[in-house]
Order: C-alpha cells, then sequence, then structure tokens
C-alpha cells in the first residue's frame, strides 16, 4: 500500500474494530470455531493439544454456538479416525473443525483424499510441526502441512496469533464458498503458545461473515433425497470425475478474495 493508502486506512472507522485481548495463537483460534462450528472430532497431539482442550473445555460447560447448537466434542482413538469422524460430521451438513500437528497430520492423509474429492468444506487448524526424523522433534516446521499439500485442500498461514484467529474464519468462508477443505496453519509453539496483543472478531461480525450451517451446507445422506457417493470408479468414469472437480478449484481464488476484501471492509 502506498502512504496515502495507510493513512486513509488508518482514518477509516470499521464497524467491528475487534475486541483487544491477551492470548496465544491457540486461544484465538478456539475463540473463533467455538462461535461458528457445531463440532470438532481431534486427538491430543502437540503443538495442537491445547487448541482441542479450550474447545473440549466449552463443550463441557454447555456452550452454544452463534445459532443456538449444543458443541459436539469427539476425541477418537487416532487422528486417522478423527478425520474420518470429521469427513462423516460434515457429510452429514454439519460444520466441523479439526486440530492437529506433526505425524497426526501425517496419518490423516488418506481421509484428506476423499473428504476434499466428496467436496466436503471441513476446516483444519494446524500447528505446524517438525517431522520425527533421525529424533523426535516437537517444534516448528513445515514437514507435516508439505506432505498432505498434494491432498486437494486450500492452506492459508498465519504468522502470528492475531492471523490465526482472522485466518480461520477467512478460510471457512473461502471454504464454504468453494467446497473445498482447507488447512488454517499458524507454526507450533511459536504462534500456538506465544502470547501477543490479538483483537478478537466480534461474534455479531463473525455470525454475519460465516452464516448459519443450515442455510449454506447440504447435507449428503438425506434419505429423502438420496444420492450416490463414494462408489467405485473404474477408466471410463474416474477421470472424468477428476476432471469435473476443475469446477470447484477454479472458485477458490475468487472466493479467497471475496473473504479477504469483506473482512478488511468490515474489521480493519
Amino acid at each position: 500500500m502506498t502512504e496515502d493508502q495507510l493513512a486513509s486506512a488508518r482514518a477509516k472507522v470499521f464497524p467491528f474494530p475487534g475486541i483487544p485481548t491477551t492470548c496465544d495463537g491457540a486461544d484465538a483460534v478456539v475463540h473463533v470455531e467455538i462461535n461458528v462450528t457445531q463440532g470438532a472430532g481431534a486427538f491430543p497431539i502437540t503443538s495442537s493439544t491445547t487448541m482441542g482442550g479450550g474447545y473440549n473445555a466449552a463443550v463441557m460447560n454447555g456452550w452454544k454456538n452463534l445459532w443456538g447448537d449444543l458443541l459436539l466434542f469427539v476425541e477418537p482413538e487416532s487422528e486417522h479416525s478423527a478425520a474420518s469422524f470429521c469427513e462423516g460430521f460434515a457429510a452429514t451438513g454439519g460444520r466441523v473443525t479439526n486440530f492437529t500437528s506433526g505425524q497426526g497430520l501425517v496419518l490423516m492423509k488418506e481421509v484428506l483424499y476423499t473428504i476434499a474429492g466428496k467436496r466436503l468444506p471441513v476446516v483444519m487448524n494446524i500447528g505446524a510441526r517438525a517431522l520425527t526424523s533421525q529424533g523426535l522433534n516437537v517444534h516448528a516446521g513445515h514437514d507435516d502441512v508439505m506432505s498432505v499439500a498434494d491432498c486437494g485442500w486450500g492452506m492459508i498461514f498465519a504468522r502470528n496469533a492475531q492471523e490465526a484467529s482472522d485466518l480461520c474464519l477467512i478460510a471457512r468462508r473461502a471454504a464454504e464458498a468453494s467446497f473445498t477443505p482447507f488447512f488454517s496453519v499458524q507454526d507450533g509453539f511459536l504462534t500456538t503458545h506465544t502470547v501477543e496483543k490479538v483483537l478478537l472478531t466480534e461474534k455479531e461480525f463473525m455470525k454475519e461473515f460465516i452464516g448459519s450451517p443450515a442455510e449454506k451446507l447440504h447435507n449428503l445422506m438425506d434419505t429423502a433425497n438420496p444420492i450416490m457417493s463414494g462408489v467405485v470408479q473404474n477408466q471410463d468414469s474416474y477421470m472424468k470425475g477428476k476432471i469435473a472437480q476443475r469446477w470447484y478449484y477454479d472458485r477458490v481464488g475468487p472466493a479467497l478474495r471475496d473473504a479477504f476484501d469483506v473482512f478488511y471492509n468490515n474489521t480493519g
């Protein structure tokens, strides 16, 4: 931006300037997800554990999202099963999230392909972490997210706690506009556990920005409107299905630009 543009932006009054507080990247994400989602399926793994723990704490305290739904939290036996839970939740028209990191994300890879292929707009929050190689390392690295970069998901990276909160919302809006799942990524420990000054998004704007899951999402398991999903496709049809997915990916760029523009115009 030019100096004049920056000065103009500073002078502008935005309707939702944010709620001043201090928190780390994990808590910033929890603030968003407990308000806009209906459920989460996650298996705890460092450095994403505090995100899942914060979401589960809200569930235990009877928290309701912005549309009055009681939240659901499921901790299965592994990250692979957590991803499968998210797939099923989204396939029935629910808005779901997940929190994972490191080997946990890699373990999900088989399911990540099917979530993308079925056009389920799941958003997963990643505490990016180095993978175990010659030794174990639980700290920041992009080994995990790069290992799943070919799964057909959108990927958006936050540099700090503020962006972790903002991009979680932006990823959700873009995912549901393009029917493409998204990873919202922040660095493990460097962002997930670092306390900073943050402007948390107001509930009123989150509700307006994301919209009701009942109005935006589709139940693929509706017995009154049955469809066929997850079938076996051979040479005559598989590649046609892959080519047809291009239509959704062509919508990702415009959906992201729209999400960023609307977010900026309302929050600054």
